[in-house]
């Protein structure tokens, strides 16, 4: 691909990315799903608004900035995913004036806390972990979630919702089998949630098992997010194929080292990120989109090496673009900030408001 571009940017397939977003709001409506989908990945009002297209009505986010953000373009039903912060009470009273805002619980503490700060009602999940390890209570402690339950029952601006539950281990299975075992376990866990709080929305998602089951038992939304992309860690543990990936990072080749055979990119930690992916070839950062062989194998601020094969390498030019296909989606889109499309038009991300 040659443009001409000095500096990097991310190339995004909107017709695949539009794919992605009809397939999963298809198989939470026919599962009988409200589609909660995670914006944390896109962070695009553009790609928001396609999924308005499929009906969506309920947005998860993980900051208040990222809330805002997406408020301001008519999204009025909105979920932070990320444990409350008291520190954030005035923004969330402020937030809530003219949205209906949810939030995460896992503490009487937190509850009270926010119970004692808030100017109005503001519905919260409490948030499970599916022996995940970060945060939320454990889905298997039923002791502590019925205390917590009963506890935001009594307060006057806590309404209680339901449950919210990210299987982030997911992300540690190594193949489509795995990623469905892991989930069906998961769920099998929740049905007792199900069963204790009958009338309790259990919102569930991680792109993994979202991607790989056909059914989710006791959940009531469904909330995945890195799916609108997908990316190579994705691609290597099952959830999808390396031509579902619809992002690229679009990197100027600005040298060649012939005795290695390796490209010298402008594209590095500050672009990509420094997630990896380790095979039996060694570790690498991404690789060539199309080409495998032709691997980022290090990294540094601003720059990129590229070790391939000698007809890749002799096919190159300096001044020439390759793209680079992340290891993690989510982050390459959040350091970038911006998306170009297959035509050369760019478009808004979070980043271009929220520097910070």
């Amino acid at each position: 691909m040659k443009t001409l571009s000095p500096t990097p940017f991310l190339k995004i397939d909107i017709e695949k990315t539009r794919q992605h977003i009809k397939t999963m709001s298809e198989k939470a409506r026919s599962n009988a799903l409200e589609f909660r989908p995670h914006f944390k990945t896109h962070q695009s009002l553009m790609i928001g608004s396609i999924f308005r297209e499929y009906g969506t009505k309920g947005i998860t986010v993980s900051s208040t900035n990222m809330a805002e953000y997406f408020m301001r373009a008519g999204w009025n039903d909105v979920t932070i995913a990320f444990p409350a912060n008291i520190l954030e009470i005035n923004r969330y009273n402020k937030l809530s004036e003219d949205a209906d805002l949810r939030l995460l619980v896992q503490s009487k503490r937190v509850c009270d806390l926010l119970s004692e700060g808030l100017n109005t009602t503001i519905g919260v999940y409490i948030e499970l972990d599916p022996d995940y390890g970060r945060s939320g209570l454990s889905y298997t402690d039923i002791k502590s979630i019925r205390e917590l339950a009963d506890h935001i029952k009594k307060s006057n601006l806590l309404h209680f919702i339901g449950f919210y539950c990210h299987a982030g281990n997911s992300y540690k299975c190594n193949s489509r089998n795995e990623i469905s075992e892991l989930g069906k376990n998961i769920l099998s866990g929740l049905e007792k949630i199900r069963s204790l709080f009958p009338d309790a929305d259990i919102c569930y998602g991680d792109t993994p098992t979202c991607s790989v089951l056909e059914s989710f038992g006791p959940v009531s939304q469904l909330s995945p997010g890195n799916f609108v992309f997908y990316d190579l860690m994705q691609s290597a543990i099952g959830s999808c194929s390396e031509e579902d990936i619809s992002v690229s990072l679009c990197c100027p080749v600005v040298e060649k080292k012939a005795e290695r055979k390796q490209l010298i990119i402008h594209g590095g930690a500050v672009h990509l990120s420094k997630e990896f992916l380790s095979d039996s070839s060694g570790k690498h950062f991404g690789y060539v989109k199309g080409n495998k062989s032709s691997r980022l194998v290090s990294i540094s601020q601003e720059h990129g090496i590229v070790e391939c094969s000698e007809e890749f390498f002799n096919e190159i030019k300096i001044g020439d673009h390759i793209e680079i296909l992340p290891v993690h989606s989510c982050l390459t889109a959040d350091l970038m900030g911006s998306y170009s499309d297959l035509t050369g038009k760019y478009y808004d991300h979070l980043r271009s408001h929220y520097p910070g």
